[in-house]
């Protein structure tokens, strides 16, 4: 059942979040929290949706609906910054300095600023219904998320720049699989949920094979 696939995804970001939080505890890093805020998103995310079928339609469920999108507008920009804290700490020499944090920082904001205007001040939710899985989704929904491509297509150019700068792939092939899961998404919802769990697997490998960076990267 579909929404059993959904309880396993979110068990399985339960055992990455635990992960990341070890690796968080023994190496202080920002990019790690920044990580762990969006681990904690998705995790909401699968969650409500493994149990939507069994709270059933109504005020309820489209309560706890809310979160999954404010979420999702608020945090996951966030990742750029997780993935430019990888590069630096890979050594990647654009990723050096002040100049392209500040700058990806900026973009970051004006997603989320672009994130919050398309998806969250006209969230119109309504309940849908797909497989045995039963959640609420925004009939306000203006196309594909802008923001969230945007996010990918820079983790997949940053994926790149590790590969090359360190041999360490698993970025890039996280992020090129959550851009066709994102994809495949219009035909089945649930392969972009799929995706996000192997892109946060590919960046906590990435992560978890980080050498020591040139500089020191604050917590």
């Amino acid at each position: 059942m579909l929404s059993a696939l959904f309880g396993m995804i979110a068990v399985a970001e339960v055992v990455l979040l635990a992960l990341v939080l070890t690796m968080r505890r023994r190496r202080p890093d920002w990019a790690l929290t920044l990580l762990i805020f969006v681990i904690l998103a998705l995790i909401w995310d699968n969650t409500i949706i493994a149990l939507g079928s069994t709270i059933g339609e109504g005020d309820t469920l489209e309560a706890l609906s809310r979160p999954r999108y404010i979420t999702h507008g608020l945090l996951v920009p966030l990742l750029i910054m997780v993935g430019v804290g990888l590069g630096r700490r890979h050594g990647v020499q654009s990723l050096t300095g002040r100049t392209a944090p500040a700058a990806f920082g900026a973009l970051t904001v004006l997603l989320i600023a672009a994130g919050v205007y398309l998806d969250i001040l006209d969230l119109d939710l309504e309940p849908t219904r797909y497989a045995d899985t039963l959640r609420y989704t925004n009939a306000a929904s203006h196309g594909a998320p802008i923001p969230a491509v945007v996010t990918i297509l820079v983790l997949i150019g940053i994926g790149i720049a590790l590969q090359l700068r360190a041999r360490r792939p698993w970025l890039l092939i996280g992020a090129i699989t959550m851009f066709v899961a994102a994809a495949l998404g219009a035909v089945a919802f649930w392969t972009g949920n799929v995706g996000e769990l192997l892109l946060i697997l590919g960046i906590w490998w990435t992560a978890a094979q980080t050498i020591r960076p040139a500089q020191p990267v604050p917590a």
